[in-house]
């Protein structure tokens, strides 16, 4: 009989794919820790502020350094300012401002360290649980390779410092659950956590509190709860005796950020996309029953109390910092997941290349969502100095948002935090009538408002009281890193009053009103009116004989005798006069598609500005896109993609500065006339 063969052993073929795939999982992750590197780097050399909530901060540490309250119970009167935050991230960024004056480099060096901490942290405590050191490695190194975690870790703000130091809690009281000292360590950490931000309040204290319940009894368990809430309480009461009550209105009454499920449900489905993998680990720790592994007690607690933090991120104003307890629970659970296969070779091999693959969808969210806009603030400096310049010379207190760190480089205090203002003017906890009167009088000699070209962030920073009191006393003066400067009305020199129709001398009338200003980038000119889509109405600059091609949506055009080039013809073209769906045309009923050759007047209604970004349900600024386009022999229209333009400047009687990109707004104003 012929005696068969056997092929190698399964078990023989598990360790060898267990390398493969360790191996590719480190390759990953170096190339991770890379970006997180290289984006660290080029986040805290950037001179000016990379996030709204940076300039609060430094504005705080600057009154610290001066041996002024930041809690102010009374905000009836200027400055406008709100310290949402108890004060241990601002006394250690107060120490370097007293030394190298204000600046962002300090405050973000304090949040990669914490950073950096943070992730040792958890490797720290993964070894202490497995004694292995890939398992600890890749907990640090996947916490640094989250998408949220690179963002907010060059950023001077108070998440890090906090996450560090209730995680250093942690890290104490794993490696010494018995010991009496490394109680009060532990209770110490986690208070400073809690009065760096005061939602630290559960996630760590909640899981040191049954971990050292199931290793050392409860009453270990309850001494470190009444260590921690007897220190945090004295801290309270002393700091708000101190301020005369002005801390318990500004870190708890201030909160008062109205709750949307809508941008809670958007946020959730942001972390399931990029981090996929690392909930499914995290969902399964949560199955495990607290006898089969010693780490369930710890890292459980710590996962349920991360997640119900997340949770807040529902908040008007909240960010991805409030992913950032949650992004070390799940590393946790992925390094301790590491460390349970060992003794599985295959699910390990597994793990690990679903883990790699894990890493680079981190890596791609990275790039999608956070190399690119820093990027452009980087490639902005030229246009931020222009901004510092203006704000340097102007004569009086500035009034900013997202660029109000330009205020506080110039070693000038704050004299609004508009979102938190408008946040209680919303609430019914702040009477703006002074200041909007204020606004007004034109009191200011500048106003900076920072438009996001992809979602109405203003509206959330200033009240619509505001936002009018400014449109009725304030022209633009300039456009300057998608950030508008308006100047008071008597100050604006050749601004063109919105009411007026033509420019002086001009040939043709002007085609729809720009309350925003112009955009020209040299081959079409966006006039941005202020208003709803479908209101802001759109003129014939000129008599003419009109055309609207059957596929034309949102655009007319109209043929003239050229007044600049006598014995020719030009059109004037008008487009975007249609809704953010790029379905519903506001272009006047008068002319349907397939209108040819139809006799119109100069000063004819042809439709209203719109929305239309070129994508669907992403609405554009309100805007018409306007252009001079030569015709063609016989007075066609071109049927071209690139058809020849010319500048309107000269029809319109414009002034207008040399082409350039589309974020280079531009007040409109008139030529002066010819002598």
């Amino acid at each position: 009989m012929r005696q068969r063969r056997t092929p190698m052993g399964w078990g023989k073929a598990a360790p060898l794919l267990a390398d493969g795939a360790r191996i590719m999982l480190l390759l990953f992750l170096s190339l991770a820790v890379t970006i997180f590197v290289i984006y660290e780097i080029m986040a805290v050399t950037h001179p000016y502020p990379l996030d709204y909530g940076e300039a609060p901060l430094v504005d705080q540490a600057m009154r610290l350094a001066a041996g002024q309250n930041i809690y102010r119970a009374d905000v009836s009167t200027p400055p406008y300012t709100i310290s949402n935050y108890p004060p241990g991230y601002v006394l250690s960024l107060a120490l370097f401002v007293k030394l190298f004056g204000p600046n962002f480099w300090a405050g973000r060096l304090i949040s990669l360290l914490s950073s950096l901490a943070a992730g040792s942290c958890l490797a720290l405590i993964v070894y202490e649980f497995s004694r292995e050191k890939l398992a600890a490695w890749a907990a640090a190194l996947l916490f640094w390779a989250i998408p949220y975690v690179v963002h907010w870790s060059p950023l001077l703000r108070i998440d890090l410092l906090a996450l560090a130091l209730s995680l250093a809690a942690l890290t104490v009281l794993v490696r010494r659950p018995e010991g009496r000292r490394s109680l009060v360590v532990g209770a110490a950490l986690l208070t400073a956590a809690i009065y760096t931000r005061q939602s630290y309040a559960l996630a760590a204290p909640l899981a040191a509190f049954v971990w050292l319940w199931t290793q050392g009894g409860w009453r270990r368990a309850f001494t470190l709860a009444a260590l921690v809430a007897g220190a945090s309480l004295l801290l309270f009461l002393g700091l708000n005796l101190a301020t005369g009550g002005g801390f318990y209105f500004n870190v708890v009454t201030a909160n008062v950020n109205a709750f949307d499920m809508g941008r809670l449900g958007w946020n959730l489905s942001r972390i399931r996309d990029a981090l996929p993998l690392l909930l499914l680990i995290g969902a399964a720790s949560l199955f495990l029953t607290p006898g089969r592994t010693r780490s369930w007690s710890l890292a459980v607690p710590y996962l349920v109390g991360a997640f119900l933090s997340t949770l807040t991120i529902g908040k008007v104003g909240s960010n991805v910092n409030y992913f950032l307890e949650l992004c070390a629970a799940l590393s946790l659970a992925a390094g301790l997941a590491i460390a349970w296969s060992r003794e599985h070779p295959w699910a390990r091999s597994v793990l690990l290349v679903l883990l790699a693959l894990q890493t680079g969808l981190l890596m791609q969210t990275t790039f999608d969502e956070y190399v690119g806009p820093l990027r452009e603030r980087r490639q902005s400096l030229k246009l931020l100095r222009d901004l510092e310049w203006k704000v340097a010379h102007a004569a009086g207190p500035v009034l900013a948002d997202e660029y109000m760190g330009i205020l506080t480089l110039q070693g000038w205090p704050l004299y609004i935090q508009p979102f938190e203002m408008t946040q209680l003017s919303d609430a019914g906890l702040w009477d703006q009538t002074p200041f909007v009167e204020s606004i007004r009088q034109g009191e200011f000699p500048l106003i900076l408002i920072h438009y996001f070209p992809e979602y109405d962030v203003y509206k959330e920073r200033w009240t619509p009281e505001m936002l009018s009191a400014i449109s009725r006393a304030y022209s633009l003066d300039s456009s300057l890193a998608d950030t508008r400067v308006y100047r008071p009305r008597l100050s604006s020199g050749g601004q063109l009053p919105v009411e007026k129709d033509a420019c002086a001398g001009a040939p043709w009338r002007l085609p729809t009103g720009a309350r925003l200003g112009v955009r020209w980038d040299g081959s079409t000119l966006d006039f941005l009116g202020r208003g709803n889509a479908g209101e802001i109405p759109v003129y014939a600059v000129a008599d003419g004989r009109l055309t609207r091609l059957p596929e034309w949506v949102g655009a007319v055009a109209i043929l003239h005798d050229d007044p600049l080039r006598p014995g020719q013809q030009v059109w004037s073209y008008y487009t975007d006069m249609v809704g953010p769906d790029g379905t519903t045309s506001y272009i006047a009923a008068d002319f349907p598609p397939g209108s040819m050759d139809v006799p119109v007047p100069a000063g004819t209604l042809l439709g209203y500005q719109g929305t239309w970004s070129g994508i669907p349900a992403q609405p554009t600024w309100l805007h018409l896109r306007f252009a001079v386009v030569g015709a063609e022999e016989g007075g066609a229209f071109p049927d071209a993609p690139l058809p020849e333009t010319w500048e309107p400047a000269a029809y319109l009687a414009l002034a207008l500065k040399e082409e350039g990109t589309y974020t280079e707004l531009q007040p409109l104003r008139c030529a002066e006339p010819a002598p």
